[in-house]
């Protein structure tokens, strides 16, 4: 699993595990979902510290019985109360003064650094009531977090470059306050019957605003809760039954957060140049930014209901645990409203009138506006409706076979334009086995097969696929070329219609999957001491990708573009929602864990990974690479555009520098535990995490080759539209000018620097009374403050961009906290 701070500095850390998105993640609270339905990424879930008593986690070889999904299965179990009254209150600080600067400790040195502060507070009771019958716990957290926002030179030079529009640059820090709390009640009806309900909420404020932001941006505002209720049965030694609903409503910003955050002027951006492309002037990397275009009220809902059954069985060839089970979620519901800023005048884009001389003063070469002030702009009803069965069977002693089947049955649905994005079945087999090599099962062998679904969820790029055209409003582009004043090109954007829309999903479009082989080697050792070797093949088949079903495209390289028209000749480009089937990541992964259980005192882990990966295949249909740059698609490097959804479109739009961290080619991590004399504990953790690849290299051209067409494109209608080949931009396949004659996609692609960071955590518990205990500690992080810059910026992949080989988002500062808890 690799890791990032929030790219929004936020504070939140961003995971991502073998190729897969960071919203991929399957986390359940004793079986319900506990994310949102509009993003079930780890970071959107927040419980407070004793809410967990035991989690289980599935890597790889997940078997039927678990939810859908590509990445980690998780399942959090709560502490459930008990006969005796116990109980916590903890609390954990830091202030900014506490942060180091480890702003020279980097390949990109200076600037200020990450930093933090914490004021956070925990509580938890559990106990009994009624004694041998009933049970309650909760638990309670309270937050106030301040996030510092790095900035390196560059950055700052340009928040006070252009005092014309902001001039009087202040750097900033983002908060984020909220509160989480948590109750349970478990009821022993009987012998054979148990009855659970449990009910999590969590709600934040936060700001944000990053480096090159002229001021913050207030305010997100997003919470809810998950209700849940399981009913667990024993009827006999051999058959056991849960069934369970829960419902979620966590869900986007209030009605309050978007009002506070409307501004009366458009969102600015200034660029040091706008060459023009498609033609149209086009920047050639933002340098800084103010204000936003829009803000989105969002809520969402889930409705889950499972049902599981499991029976044991002697004979048939040896035992026999059956399991099937239900998993249906007949109410999958995200809207979204769209509140645009400054009456729909959305958006200016300026640029330097003298590229070298930023004195010589700003001209504007975009204006957007938005037809509506307020739109809806997206409101899906889904359903995922699952079975499965799956046997684990004994045949000897030494052999162990799991073999499953689990199928899905998804559903999407667009209420707004009355469509229907997905009707998908999707079969996904399962099978694993293992084998004791040695009677003692010191040595075991293991092998999996399973295709994996993508969860669904209101994240996925087919639900927020806006598919280029404008939903509830009319988009205009205006553009000034040549900076006289003068708006010479206009381009409008009709809004989608039902026709359209309806059009706009391929019929056979299902969730993306992946094809995972783990086989792997455990051995235990002497000491309490285990290794465990594994390597992990996997293809990522059929992402969510676009083509364009309204261009009329040539049919090989250096060839006119046709204009447009095959949908609609009053339309430019209508895109349609498909799956990759004409290419796929391959990824190959062999990771390696040493971990000694606690004896004499101690225990740890050392655990190395490497990973390689490429995309096969070719490009898709209607991507201008295919006949602009067709010999440069290898790539094994970065592959951001492949990761998310709806990224390879167009990979010659100037962007697909690494934008996750699901493409690092090593990491290692060591941790430890030492029970020291005196009730003292020593804890530490180190990582290394290798830095990524920056993407591939792009250049642009003095000016579009003729061969593919005029710049703009006349429709029947006698409105224009740019020609999607007719960009300027090209791969590279160099680091550096000259370009290569023949550009590979893979060539040229620098490695940012690795993060390093060392934790040390130290604590003493002392006796309060025979009963209470007091635990007092500081925790160290980034004990050698390592300063390493975790991302590369928008535009570092662009040769041409003042922005090129530009980072971001340092590694969290040295820093100390303080933590105390009373325990009862």
């Amino acid at each position: 699993v690799n890791s990032r701070n929030s790219d929004g500095a936020s504070g939140v850390r961003m995971y991502y595990f073998h190729g897969t998105t960071l919203f991929s993640t399957v986390i359940t609270l004793e079986g319900a979902p506990a994310g949102t339905y509009n993003d079930a990424s780890a970071f959107q879930i927040n419980m407070a510290g004793e809410t967990t008593a035991d989690a289980e986690v599935k890597l790889g070889g997940v078997d039927a019985s678990s939810p859908t999904g590509t990445s980690v299965v998780m399942n959090i179990m709560a502490p459930r109360g008990g006969n005796m009254v116990k109980g916590t209150v903890q609390y954990e600080g830091a202030k900014f003064d506490w942060n180091s600067d480890n702003t020279q400790n980097s390949v990109a040195p200076g600037g200020t650094p990450t930093s933090q502060s914490i004021n956070q507070w925990d509580a938890s009771l559990g106990g009994p009531i009624k004694r041998d019958k009933m049970w309650a716990f909760g638990a309670y957290r309270y937050a106030d977090l301040g996030i510092g926002v790095s900035r390196l030179p560059l950055d700052l030079g340009f928040d006070t470059r252009f005092p014309t529009i902001q001039s009087n640059f202040q750097p900033f820090n983002n908060y984020s306050k909220g509160n989480q709390q948590f109750a349970k009640v478990t009821t022993q009806v009987n012998l054979k019957h148990e009855v659970t309900a449990l009910y999590q909420y969590q709600h934040a404020t936060s700001s944000s605003g990053r480096e090159r932001d002229l001021v913050q941006i207030c305010c997100s505002d997003a919470g809810g809760g998950v209700y849940s209720g399981r009913l667990q049965s024993v009827w006999t030694n051999r058959l056991t039954t849960t069934v369970s609903g829960s419902y979620n409503n966590k869900g986007g910003n209030s009605l309050s957060a978007a009002a506070q955050s409307q501004g009366a002027a458009p969102q600015i951006t200034i660029s040091q140049a706008a060459p023009l492309s498609r033609g149209i002037p086009i920047t050639t990397g933002v340098l800084v930014m103010q204000g936003v275009q829009s803000v989105t009220q969002s809520p969402a809902s889930m409705v889950i209901l499972r049902g599981d059954l499991t029976y044991f069985k002697e004979g048939w060839g040896g035992s026999h645990e059956f399991k099937t089970g239900v998993w249906a979620a007949p109410r999958l519901a995200r809207d979204q409203t769209t509140n645009y800023v400054n009456d729909g005048f959305i958006l200016e884009e300026l640029r330097q009138v003298d590229p070298n001389n930023p004195g010589a003063g700003l001209v504007p070469f975009h204006e957007q506006f938005q037809s509506a002030s307020k739109a809806q702009t997206l409101s899906e009803r889904d359903r995922d409706v699952a079975f499965y069965v799956q046997d684990s069977w004994k045949p000897h002693p030494r052999v162990t076979a799991n073999v499953g089947v689990r199928t899905n049955f998804v559903h999407r649905h667009d209420e707004i334009f009355n469509v229907d994005r997905e009707r998908a079945t999707q079969v996904a087999p399962r099978l694993g086995v293992s084998y004791m090599v040695t009677d003692d099962a010191r040595n075991v062998l293991r092998a999996s097969y399973g295709r994996l679904y993508e969860q669904t969820n209101g994240r996925d790029y087919i639900v927020t696929f806006s598919s280029g055209l404008p939903v509830g409003s009319t988009v205009t582009d205006k553009y000034d070329a040549n900076g006289d004043g003068v708006f010479e090109t206009t381009i409008v954007t009709p809004a989608a219609t039902a026709q359209v829309s309806a059009q706009q999903f391929n019929k056979n479009v299902h969730n993306p999957y992946v094809d995972e082989i783990v086989v792997g080697f455990a051995k235990q050792f002497p000491g309490r001491v285990a290794l465990d070797v594994s390597g992990t093949h996997r293809d990522l088949r059929d992402g969510y990708t676009l083509v364009d079903i309204n261009g009329i495209y040539p049919s090989g390289p250096n060839q006119p573009f046709g204009g447009f028209g095959l949908v609609d000749p009053n339309r430019g480009q209508i895109l349609q929602e498909n799956n990759r089937t004409w290419a796929y990541v391959e990824l190959n992964v062999i990771e390696a864990t040493l971990a000694k259980n606690m004896s004499h005192n101690f225990q740890g882990t050392l655990s190395l990974t490497r990973q390689w990966q490429a995309i096969r295949g070719t490009w898709g249909p209607t991507d201008p690479a295919r006949f602009l740059n067709p010999g440069a698609f290898p790539n094994n490097h970065d592959l951001s555009q492949y990761l998310f959804g709806n990224g390879d479109t167009n990979t010659l739009s100037g962007g697909g520098r690494e934008s996750g961290v699901a493409y690092r080619p090593y990491s290692i991590r060591l941790a430890g535990q030492y029970l020291a004399p005196f009730r003292f504990t020593v804890g530490v953790s180190y990582v290394n995490q290798a830095g990524g690849w920056v993407g591939p290299i792009v250049t642009q051209l003095p000016r579009a080759d003729p061969v593919f067409g005029p710049a703009l494109v006349t429709l029947a209608n006698g409105t224009t539209q740019s020609n999607p080949l007719a960009t300027i931009i090209r791969y590279c396949g160099s680091a550096t000018l000259p370009c290569d004659a023949n550009p590979i996609r893979a060539n040229g692609q620098t490695r940012n620097e690795d993060e390093r960071y060392l934790q040390l955590h130290v604590t003493r518990e002392f006796s309060v009374g025979a009963q209470h205990r007091f635990m007092a500690g500081v925790n160290i992080f980034n004990v050698l403050n390592n300063g390493a810059e975790t991302q590369w910026n928008t535009g570092a992949n662009q040769i041409y961009s003042p922005n090129y080989l530009s980072r971001f988002n340092r590694t969290s500062s040295r820093q100390a906290q303080v933590n105390f808890k009373f325990s009862f």
